[in-house]
């Protein structure tokens, strides 16, 4: 992870609308121009350039987008705030009371990841999960620390190695909208 973009990963609760998704989206573009729709309910945010435009870091910007959709929609958001996609979405689904994970560096992501179950990873599917904790591997930090070509015999070449650089913190994806290959 390099810190060069912040990424949110912004989830509706499972009760919205389209129409309130939506709303959810535009409210999103008035804060950064760079948002990727994820249907039925969640998206993408780049919100690099934004933070010298609001003068804050990217978590607090998210705790002020969070309100901003509250009092003007009414829609509950979850954020979370990471380097990379696949971890921002992971910490999306564990944001907490605050409804905002911020992860502001490789040492946060670690620390939040390395605990959580396998099937918590973001992309990670259940046959896969099985599969890895078949070979004992039960938490995320496990995957991490698991050498690359024990972890490619169990889950396959291109899946071991996605799944173990997500469990790193890294997304071979991209770092945001933009590297998402889906246009608006």
């Amino acid at each position: 992870m390099t810190g060069t973009s912040v990424i949110w990963h912004v989830r509706c609760r499972p009760d919205t609308s389209p129409e309130d998704y939506r709303h959810v989206l535009d409210l999103l573009a008035g804060f950064t121009p760079q948002v990727q729709p994820l249907p039925p309910l969640a998206a993408l945010a780049r919100v690099k350039g934004s933070l010298r435009l609001f003068g804050v870091d990217a978590g607090e910007l998210a705790a002020r987008f969070r309100v901003r959709a509250l009092v003007q929609t009414g829609i509950d958001t979850h954020i979370g705030v990471a380097d990379t996609w696949a971890t921002a979405a992971t910490a999306s689904a564990r944001v907490g009371r605050s409804g905002v994970l911020h992860l502001p560096d490789p040492r946060a992501v670690e620390h939040f990841l390395a605990p959580l179950p396998v099937q918590a990873l973001h992309g990670i599917g259940p046959a896969q999960a099985g599969q890895l904790q078949r070979y004992g591997l039960h938490t995320i930090g496990a995957l991490a620390a698991m050498d690359e070509t024990v972890v490619c015999r169990i889950l396959g070449g291109k899946a071991g190695r996605t799944l173990r650089a997500r469990a790193r913190g890294i997304d071979p994806r991209g770092r945001g909208p933009e590297d998402a290959r889906v246009h608006l």
